[in-house]
């Protein structure tokens, strides 16, 4: 009786056991995208991918193929196959994209949607004459010409590492007037490491004046030390320095990338968190397969491995990808505004268009006026700031556009 008990009592723990597992791994089979569905009376399983409808700011609509499905953020189960996807909210330009649902593997949107009416407002209200952005993104440095108070002339420094929004606040002054400077013959130099620059002034191609000058404090004019007797030894210095850091930069790459960046490219410039980077290919080339390890939820639009001169592509350092953006008459120039998405001007209709880094969801994110082709992303990635002036009798000025 106690054995007949006794494998009673197994036999149930067996069940239970044995049903756990299933129900375990019927959950398993649910959460990697598998569905019922009944084909020919029969009860199947079949494998799903999942889409993970994101975007910034959320609360979108996400439309699958036309029609309007969720709202982001929420994840949808589809059946593997290519899918038109768009997501719109009032007030920004819409995101789509071609995406390729894979089956057990989840695909993301990540959109970032940009304000249809950019926000404009000033940095500046004196004159910014020949700003030029510090190489790390977070300054700019400029002249002062024309200010109704004689003493506000000179050298100015905006600072944009600040917490948002940012304001005339944000500048300092860093020199006096320069009454003997031809600031239309002249323009400034940043050293690599962000702490000084070097104002330079040219007459019939020759420097007549070269001024060090330290952004972290303010320094009369008259104790400027004058440089130009060792310009280009501190120039050279400077590329050198710039080399090096270029250099251990690269030095994260596969062996053939970093053979390609130095042999076949120029203007390299790695994303902010330096998972990406773009570059102009000076020489044909071609980027082998499988350079590292690819992710499951690897980027699904088509790529270009085989690279021309005067093209610019981005290649992706975790995805193994590289993606054509362009030729340098379309693209050019060209920044990061964030780690996924970079800005360019289009010179035809000047207007400051926004690409993704697959080459994707090309947008016109500012047609305004603005001065010289002067364009650079603030810090945070959500303005851009442009030099233009808004009324014909006044000076170019700084503004901040707000795109996010």
């Amino acid at each position: 009786m106690e054995r007949k008990r006794a494998r009673h009592t197994a036999l149930v723990i067996i069940t239970i056991f044995a049903g756990v597992a299933a129900l375990t791994f019927l959950i398993s089979l649910l959460i990697r995208g598998y569905r019922p569905n009944w084909k020919q009376r029969q009860l199947k399983l079949l494998p799903n991918g999942l889409l993970v409808a994101k975007s910034y700011p959320d609360g979108a609509g996400v439309f699958i193929n036309g029609k309007l499905a969720t709202a982001t953020n929420d994840t949808l189960n589809l059946p593997p196959k290519k899918y038109q996807i768009k997501i719109e909210k009032d007030g920004f330009l819409p995101w789509q994209k071609e995406l390729t649902i894979k089956k057990e593997v989840v695909g993301q949107t990540n959109a970032v949607l940009f304000l249809s009416a950019p926000d404009l407002r000033p940095l500046t209200n004196t004159g910014a004459v020949n700003p030029i952005f510090s190489p790390n993104g977070t300054k700019i440095i400029y002249a002062v010409t024309k200010a109704s108070s004689p003493r506000k002339n000179g050298i100015w420094l905006l600072d944009l590492s600040s917490a948002l929004p940012l304001t005339r606040a944000n500048t300092k002054q860093l020199t006096g007037p320069m009454e003997k400077i031809d600031w239309e013959k002249s323009h400034f130099v940043w050293s690599p490491d962000n702490k000084s620059v070097i104002l330079i002034e040219k007459k019939k191609l020759q420097v007549s004046k070269a001024y060090l000058i330290n952004t972290d404090r303010f320094t009369p004019p008259e104790q400027l030390n004058d440089v130009s007797y060792q310009l280009s030894l501190i120039l050279r210095q400077w590329q050198n320095e710039e080399k090096e850091e270029l250099k251990n930069k690269l030095k994260k790459l596969p062996e053939q990338l970093v053979k390609i960046a130095t042999e076949s490219a120029s203007l390299i410039s790695f994303s902010p968190d330096e998972k990406r980077f773009f570059y102009l290919a000076t020489e044909s080339a071609k980027i082998a397969e499988n350079l590292i390890p690819h992710p499951p939820a690897r980027s699904t639009q088509p790529e270009e491995r085989g690279i021309k001169p005067n093209n610019i592509y981005v290649y992706d350092l975790k995805e193994d990808t590289n993606f054509r953006l362009g030729t340098t008459e379309e693209k050019a120039p060209i920044y990061w505004l964030d780690n996924r998405h970079l800005l360019f001007i289009n010179q035809e209709k000047s207007e400051i268009k926004v690409i993704e880094a697959d080459a994707t969801n090309e947008q016109t994110i500012y047609s305004g006026p603005f001065e010289d082709n002067f364009i650079f992303p603030s810090p945070s990635g959500k303005s851009l700031i442009i030099l233009t002036s808004l009324h014909p009798d006044s000076p170019g000025d700084l503004y901040e556009v707000r795109v996010r």
